[in-house]
């Protein structure tokens, strides 16, 4: 699920969510559909980068106004890299972007947007100050109208999971210190934030009256039973 990239879809009025390869949408119809946008945002990573670059400048060829963002775990590690991939790419979204994303999308000038790498009129590059990860993770809406409005839930599939299953986040970070893993180094941090109890089990109940052919509900968290407490509550109110 691009749950990375609904999270901040469901913070911006009027915004439009594509999942191109499971959906099978052509290069053809996401270039028409970014059209349609003053604000274009792409979530990259290493392997897709070169591609996402090609459809970035197709974008801009299309409609040279158009503003560009990259976010997810590449341009987080590697900010500077990114932005020189590609002309086409005005900004990246640092670290946890939601709230960046929000901004961009209000038309707040780039150079006041924490957070935020951005290529200057010069062509020269700025690093923005860092952006506090979110600590009230309630204030972060529901994912489930994104997904309702922009997704076909049948085309997501993991062997280990019921089909159809929905995936969703609970909480982001992980207090552990693995070097291996690819989320706490790049976005979520290492302390493990969390929406209330309460607030889980309230989005979980409108899904089930959204997708009522749901198997499955899967909590994507990097480790969810670091709150046992709060596990187990969610545990009892399910």
């Amino acid at each position: 699920y691009p749950t990375w990239l609904a999270q901040p879809a469901a913070m911006v009025p009027d915004s439009r969510l594509l999942d191109c390869p499971p959906h099978r949408i052509t290069r053809e119809e996401c270039l028409r559909v970014a059209e349609e946008f003053e604000n274009v945002i792409l979530h990259t990573s290493t392997p897709s980068l070169e591609n996402d670059c090609r459809v970035a400048e197709a974008i801009k060829a299309r409609r040279p106004e158009t503003l560009i963002g990259f976010v997810g775990p590449h341009p987080a590690v590697l900010p500077e890299a990114t932005l020189e991939a590609s002309r086409a790419i005005d900004w990246v979204g640092r670290n946890e972007f939601d709230f960046t994303c929000k901004e961009v999308a209000e038309g707040k000038p780039l150079p006041e947007i924490k957070g935020l790498s951005f290529r200057q009129a010069d062509g020269s590059i700025t690093h923005n100050p860092d952006r506090e990860l979110i600590a009230d993770m309630d204030a972060l809406p529901s994912v489930a109208d994104v997904y309702r409005r922009d997704l076909d839930i049948s085309r997501y599939y993991i062997g280990y999971l019921q089909h159809p299953y929905i995936s969703i986040y609970t909480g982001r970070g992980c207090p552990a210190q693995c070097s291996f893993c690819l989320w706490p180094q790049t976005i979520g941090g290492h302390r493990y934030r969390v929406r209330s109890a309460a607030n889980v089990i309230e989005e979980v109940r409108r899904m089930k009256g959204m997708f009522p052919d749901v198997k499955e509900y899967f909590f994507d968290d990097d480790t969810f039973t670091a709150n046992l407490p709060r596990a187990r509550q969610i545990a009892s109110g399910l």
